[in-house]
């Protein structure tokens, strides 16, 4: 009998209102594969409403593009240094969420500490290291972008954490 392989397409998005990087990957029992990673970046001079558009566009083409099964995004984390700055970010988090909705494609979210305590072994490990270990685990020296990493980073924390509560 042969082994039946699972193949799960996830989209994880690092939310930005300037840059909001994701990577899409085809995970199976034995192998991950990079499907796409990007950043969608917006302009600065434009209103929020026209920002907020824009991410909801292209993330709308991505995700009919790729047809991921699953979102992964990381949650609001509770450190940021004014009000204003985790009120936009909240409305760019809405937009993927509700994007997300659309297509039809359950979305996830985890902790910042809890990605990064997933990809290298520490809660505490800074862009560098991400991106390093991003790039070497995935055998693609060309990820240098620190948003597209933590799209991929989101990406697999998504397929360990649905793995482990596959097993059990």
């Amino acid at each position: 009998m042969k082994d039946f392989i699972i193949l799960e397409r996830i989209i994880g998005i690092d939310i930005g209102l300037r840059n909001t990087g994701y990577g899409i990957i085809d995970f199976d029992q034995k192998s991950e594969k990079i499907i796409e990673g990007g950043v969608i970046k917006t302009d600065s001079k434009k209103n929020l409403d026209e920002r907020l558009l824009t991410i909801f566009k292209d993330l709308d083409f991505i995700y009919k593009k790729y047809s991921p099964k699953y979102s992964s995004m990381e949650d609001l984390h509770s450190r940021y240094r004014n009000l204003k700055t985790a009120i936009i970010m909240g409305h760019a988090r809405g937009v993927a969420c509700a994007v997300s909705a659309l297509n039809k494609v359950p979305v996830y979210h985890y902790q910042p500490t809890q990605i990064k305590n997933v990809i290298t072994g520490s809660g505490r490990a800074d862009k560098n290291q991400m991106i390093k270990t991003i790039a070497n685990r995935l055998n693609s020296p060309a990820i240098t972008n620190e948003h597209v990493a933590d799209a991929f980073a989101t990406s697999i924390c998504h397929w360990v954490m649905f793995s482990s509560i596959k097993k059990v």
